[in-house]
């Protein structure tokens, strides 16, 4: 923030010809959106205050900033790899459903059931829906 401050300020001193409520809007722009909302916010009438206000909200933000599992690779946030969803046909969980299995594990279900792997669980179900569609569609017809 305080090298893009520093770029806008010997940029802002070229140039003389342009209202200070446009260089406002200019600096505001290049914010980063969560720093260029609360700037927005404060309404700043003059570029000093814009500069001073954005300044404050980054510093408030790194303070409340929690600490996150995000691997920073070239200036980019890779993303910590993640297990991909179990997929169940709605053919599949109907039957599951039936014989009270477990849909992680081939275990019978019960109310104290716990799974001992947490899983990402994903259950399409765009088959039953599109045939909801198809009825709500022919009763609408009749």
């Amino acid at each position: 923030m305080a090298k893009n401050i520093k770029d806008f300020q010997k940029l802002n001193i070229k140039v003389s010809d342009i209202p200070e409520e446009h260089r406002i809007d200019v600096f505001i722009g290049n914010l980063k959106d969560n720093i260029k909302h609360e700037v927005i916010l404060w309404e700043t009438y003059s570029l000093e205050k814009a500069l001073r206000v954005a300044r404050k909200v980054e510093r408030k933000i790194m303070a409340t900033r929690k600490y996150t599992t995000h691997n920073y690779k070239d200036g980019s946030v890779v993303a910590p790899s993640l297990r991909q969803p179990t997929r169940l046909t709605p053919q599949q969980y109907e039957k599951k459903r039936v014989k009270w299995r477990c849909y992680n594990f081939d275990r019978k279900y019960t109310k104290a059931h716990k799974c001992s792997e947490n899983k990402l669980f994903y259950i399409n179900c765009e088959e039953d829906e599109e045939k909801e569609q198809e009825t709500l569609k022919k009763e609408d017809i009749q």
